[in-house]
């Protein structure tokens, strides 16, 4: 039996961006966008989150669009993934709208070309969940209504919601469906198949776009290993010193040998007790800083070594998530740019746009001084 997709569309209203001298500047004129192929996880609000912004759950919403790959030597195609993640704490009734309704509802919403009537309901003030409506099907059976349903039987009971460090992806989609299948498939020529998912805020990854991620694993004794993570982005461009851009591409060229961007950090993991699992960002933390920042080196090596308890996983243990913060790659295990889609680099999937593989910082180098 084929899978019934559980998809539905997104829209949400922000501030419109601009990007001025290589810096992102918001303005005050707001704008509803629309996003299809969307799939709608409802997780726990953290406690610390929770006592700042009284939200109760956060709303994870997944996306993804088909390209052909952009290297001509790659026949074959490809699949961005997106992310946004919002806190809410208020769910409005489902209705039923007309494009004349919707072009009514609101000043700055998109004109609808779409003949279409769709059905929807609103989360807070900026958010909505839709999709076109069927004259046949009750309102009952669809994909909106039982989002709603769940994020309001979550709500009177936030304690419901995974508390769980674990994003529990389901297979909603056949875009989700292949993601998961990979990742629960036994790693045969990995012993320990530590692979981190990277998030990067799209307007970023524009020009400085992620295009290999090499996982080196090191076994440091029975119960522990330790993963030494590289990453290699197209370019790394400077916003708040932007002039400096093309000089600073220059100097990369000379020094390195390399125009691209290469970034390390660790994985350490224990086996008995994941609570214990820690990243190492040495020289690369991003701290609280945002993407216009493109001179952050946190947890400097003078420092020592510092270790940050891992904030969340992808599926399970095996797959600890990264947030890449800043426009020099600095990055975290959490998150400082909420307002911004993210691209989801999930290594190793057949469609991913990324070459996964298991060479070291070392091996690396190397290769670029040759």
């Amino acid at each position: 039996m084929p899978m019934i997709s559980e998809e539905v569309w997104f829209s949400h209203r922000e501030k419109i961006f601009q990007i001025k001298e290589g810096k992102i500047e918001w303005t005050d004129e707001k704008k509803i966008w629309n996003w299809d192929h969307c799939t709608i996880t409802v997780v726990k609000t953290p406690q610390s989150q929770e006592e700042s912004t009284h939200k109760k759950l956060r709303v994870v919403v997944r996306s993804n669009a088909n390209r052909n790959h952009a290297n001509v030597k790659v026949n074959r195609p490809m699949t961005l993934r997106f992310m946004l993640g919002f806190d809410i704490d208020k769910v409005h009734e489902i209705h039923s709208e007309s494009p004349h309704e919707a072009k009514n509802l609101e000043e700055d919403a998109e004109e609808w070309s779409d003949p279409r009537e769709r059905w929807f309901f609103q989360l807070d003030e900026n958010y909505w969940i839709w999709d076109w409506k069927d004259e046949e099907t009750d309102v009952t059976t669809t994909n909106i209504y039982k989002v709603r349903e769940k994020i309001i039987r979550l709500l009177s009971d936030p304690d419901q919601a995974s508390s769980s460090q674990i994003f529990d992806l389901k297979p909603r989609s056949l875009n989700d469906k292949m993601v998961l299948d990979y990742l629960k498939s036994p790693a045969e020529d990995r012993k320990d198949p530590i692979i981190p998912i990277i998030y990067q805020p799209a307007v970023d990854g524009l020009k400085n776009f992620l295009r290999e991620i090499h996982c080196s694993h090191k076994d440091i004794d029975d119960a522990s290993s330790e993963v030494e993570v590289t990453l290699i982005f197209n370019n790394e461009q400077l916003r708040n010193h932007s002039p400096l851009d093309i000089p600073y591409r220059l100097i990369r060229r000379v020094l390195y040998n390399r125009s691209k961007d290469v970034e390390t950090f660790k994985i350490r993991i224990n086996r008995k007790d994941p609570s214990k699992n820690c990243f190492l960002f040495e020289n690369i933390y991003s701290c609280d800083n945002g993407l216009n920042e493109d001179s952050i080196h946190g947890d400097p090596l003078s420092d020592g070594e510092i270790a940050h308890p891992i904030g969340y996983y992808f599926v399970d243990y095996n797959h600890p998530v990264v947030f890449v913060n800043t426009s020099n790659h600095a990055m975290a295990e959490h998150d400082t740019n909420h307002m911004l889609w993210k691209w989801e680099y999930v290594p190793g999937v057949p469609d991913s746009p990324l070459v996964l593989s298991n060479k070291s910082r070392e091996e690396i180098d190397a290769e670029y001084n040759r």
